[in-house]
């Protein structure tokens, strides 16, 4: 290397040799690891909060099938919330997110009957307790049947912790028709759209 080259690539270099002067008086081994702690509390801190939150307050499910249509529609992300139901009761008419009873996941349907009711299906309508069950959330002439047999009529009695939840796309839902009454600690929680 000749010495203009040499000249030249260290004339280059001056003001990064400068910047790293400047560094090294203000750098100190106390700092550098005063600020990592910080970063590594901030990163344990929003693992943390993310937990809690997606564990016991809020959580994403995904719709799967038109067993709830036209209410919701398939492959939409809805959130669940799951302290409604730390602080109330599930109630009649509620969407909720529900253990698939066959095991494979989550259900969303909604909640019919509560505890202590009796539900009767007969000729296309809901009764509960002997009273016809208004369903606004229904498209107009919607009929609801027994699922294995559209033409008997089908009676069950709900036990103090158990709730009857059907589809709102009655004549595509496997609902409490087919797999019969939940238990309350099926439920997750409260649809929220």
């Amino acid at each position: 290397m000749r010495r203009g080259q040499w000249r030249g690539l260290r004339k280059a270099w001056h003001p990064v040799g400068r910047w790293f002067s400047i560094y090294s008086l203000r750098f100190s081994w106390s700092r550098l690891l005063g600020d990592f702690g910080s970063f590594i509390w901030i990163l344990c801190l929003s693992v943390l909060s993310f937990l809690l939150v997606s564990h016991y307050l809020f959580e994403s499910v995904q719709v799967q099938g038109f067993s709830m249509y036209p209410t919701l529609f398939n492959a939409n992300y809805y959130w669940v919330n799951k302290f409604a139901y730390v602080v109330g009761q599930p109630h009649r008419g509620d969407i909720v997110a529900l253990k698939d009873p066959s095991g494979h996941g989550f259900d969303v349907k909604r909640i019919i009957a509560t505890p202590d009711e009796s539900v009767f299906i007969s000729n296309g309508k809901v009764y509960i307790d002997g009273e016809l069950l208004r369903e606004p959330y229904l498209p107009l002439k919607v009929l609801t049947f027994a699922y294995d047999n559209k033409y008997e009529d089908e009676f069950w009695c709900l036990a103090p912790d158990e709730y009857f939840v059907m589809g709102d796309n009655r004549g595509n839902s496997c609902d409490s028709r087919s797999f019969g009454a939940i238990k309350r600690d099926a439920i997750l929680g409260r649809l929220v759209r």
